[in-house]
């Protein structure tokens, strides 16, 4: 489990948020349907997530957990992404 206090984690995965939800700021009780979010921004999130903080938050983590909050937490118990040379 990563620790969501962290803020170098914490402050990355919040501007993945911001930049595909096109927003300035964000907030825990955030919602990411209520901020523009749909389908298609979702998969891009968690395709984000993956390659950029090498999380394995799934399209559906994304469509259960819309609140910021939830879907952190989420993505702090998920296992690390392996490398692609390792899942062959």
């Amino acid at each position: 489990m990563r620790d969501v206090q962290d803020r170098t984690w914490v402050a990355e995965f919040e501007e993945l948020w911001m930049e595909v939800l096109g927003v300035d700021t964000v907030d825990d009780d955030d919602d990411f349907f209520d901020l523009g979010g749909h389908s298609l921004s979702a998969l891009r999130l968690s395709t984000l997530i993956r390659q950029e903080l090498n999380l394995a938050v799934m399209f559906g983590h994304v469509l259960e957990n819309p609140r910021l909050a939830d879907l952190r937490k989420v993505a702090s118990e998920v296992p690390l992404e392996r490398p692609a040379a390792e899942t062959a």
